[in-house]
C-alpha cells in the first residue's frame, strides 16, 4: 500500500512539472522591466549618489496588470560650487484611475502577443504612457505624507471575516501593491490589496499630495535602463 501511495504522489508531482508557468515572452518581459520602480533611477549620468527611500509597484488587476510604478530617492548633485539634496519623484503610469485599468489589460495582451523586445520597446514609446517626476519638498505637505508611509501599520490585518461583505466581493479581482521602504541598514516591505488600510493607505494619501506637483520627466524611461 505504501508503495502504491508513493506511485501515484510520484505520478501527481509529474503531472504538475509538466503543467509549468509558460515562458514569458519578450514583450512580457520588456512590461515587466518597463513597471519595475527599481529602474527609475538606475543609470542616469549622476546617479552614483543616490539612495532610494521608496519603491512602489501597483496593478490594475490581480498582480498582472502594472498600472503604475513609483520610486523616491534621496538625490544629492553638486550645482554652483556645493551640493544641492532634494528628494525626488518618479512615476510611470498608464495613466488616471479612470483610464488606467483598460489600458493595463490593453499592455498585458500586447506584450503576450510580442515576441521582440526592440517591437515592444517601440509599443511602449507609442503608449502614451505617463512618465512624470515631482520634487517632493516642494510639493505641499509632500515629506509629511511620504513620513506618513513609514509610520502606518505595515500589518494590516488580513482576516477576511473582518472585511465588509461589500469589500469582500471585491477582493475577488484585487488590485495589487508591493511596497518598499528603505533606511539605515534596514527596509520594509508589503505587498498585498491595493485598497487596504495601512501601508496601501497612506500610498494612496501619498499620490494625492503629489498629485498637482507632478511634471513631464525628461531622463530615459525606464525600460530603455539596464
Amino acid at each position: 500500500m505504501a508503495k502504491l501511495f508513493f506511485a501515484i504522489a510520484l505520478a501527481l508531482l509529474s503531472v504538475s512539472s509538466a503543467v509549468a508557468e509558460p515562458k514569458k515572452t519578450a514583450g512580457q518581459v520588456v512590461l515587466d522591466r518597463a513597471f519595475d520602480p527599481a529602474l527609475n533611477f538606475r543609470g542616469d549620468p549622476d546617479s552614483g549618489g543616490d539612495e532610494l527611500v521608496l519603491t512602489v509597484w501597483a496593478s490594475a488587476r490581480d498582480d498582472y496588470a502594472p498600472a503604475y510604478s513609483l520610486s523616491i530617492a534621496y538625490r544629492c548633485r553638486m550645482e554652483t560650487g556645493e551640493y544641492q539634496c532634494a528628494y525626488t519623484a518618479r512615476m510611470l503610469r498608464t495613466g488616471g484611475r479612470d483610464k488606467e485599468f483598460k489600458r493595463s489589460l490593453e499592455l498585458v495582451a500586447l506584450a503576450k502577443a510580442t515576441t521582440d523586445a526592440t517591437e515592444m520597446r517601440r509599443s511602449l514609446e507609442e503608449a502614451r504612457l505617463e512618465w512624470l517626476e515631482a520634487d517632493v519638498a516642494a510639493c505641499p505637505n509632500g515629506i509629511f505624507a511620504m513620513d506618513s508611509v513609514r509610520v502606518a501599520d505595515w500589518n494590516p490585518d488580513i482576516h477576511p471575516g473582518l472585511q465588509s461583505r461589500e469589500d469582500r466581493d471585491l477582493i475577488m479581482h484585487p488590485a495589487a501593491i508591493r511596497v518598499t521602504m528603505f533606511g539605515s541598514y534596514t527596509r520594509s516591505a508589503y505587498e498585498g490589496w491595493r485598497l487596504a488600510a495601512g501601508v496601501p493607505s497612506g500610498i494612496q494619501k501619498l499620490l494625492e499630495t503629489l498629485e498637482p506637483c507632478w511634471k513631464p520627466g525628461t531622463s530615459r524611461r525606464p525600460w530603455n535602463r539596464r
